[in-house]
């Protein structure tokens, strides 16, 4: 079974998955928007339900400098 990282809150899911992928363009994109489609609460914890192809496509979409 593959490791799936679980974090306690929404947010630090956000601050130690999607903020250090984005790194200094940050303030580029729509975090809570990319959020609300990478994170799912799951198993008593929240993670990501995507893969790193599709993580890139959802950023992509909620690029706000576009």
């Amino acid at each position: 079974m593959d490791f799936v990282e679980k974090f306690s809150s929404r947010q630090d899911a956000i601050e130690l998955l999607i903020l250090p992928a984005l790194g200094d363009f940050v303030e580029d994109f729509d975090v809570e928007a990319i959020a609300d489609e990478v994170l799912d609460y799951r198993d008593g914890g929240f993670t990501s339900v995507v893969d790193d192809e599709e993580f890139w496509e959802i950023v992509q979409k909620h690029n706000l400098s576009a």
